[in-house]
């Protein structure tokens, strides 16, 4: 088993946001699915529904004091992995241009 340390945002009401982070537990070189982030959360207090299982956004069940639960940012130790597509179209176009010859 190996630990992923999970990096997300709740985001009160009121337009408040709380940087937090949890721990799943995982077999190893395996990413958390939107499921088992929502059982991490669950056990934290947050009673969710996922929004958007391919960008890790949640939303509550009811009626909350927080409005949504955004995943920024997922590390397993050997890897770190983040759900933000314009995050990840934005480092890949940094990385093909340090490829380029000079």
């Amino acid at each position: 088993m190996a630990e992923c340390i999970v990096y997300f945002e709740v985001h009160d009401r009121n337009g408040e946001v709380h940087k937090l982070r949890g721990l799943v537990m995982l077999e190893e070189g395996r990413k958390p699915t939107a499921a088992e982030v929502q059982e991490m959360l669950s056990m934290m207090g947050y009673e969710t529904r996922i929004a958007d299982d391919k960008q890790y956004v949640y939303e509550p069940l009811s009626s909350s004091a927080f409005e949504r639960i955004i995943v920024k940012k997922m590390d397993n130790g050997e890897e770190t992995f983040t759900p933000d597509p314009m995050l990840k179209a934005l480092a890949e176009s940094m990385m093909e241009k340090n490829r380029r010859s000079i």
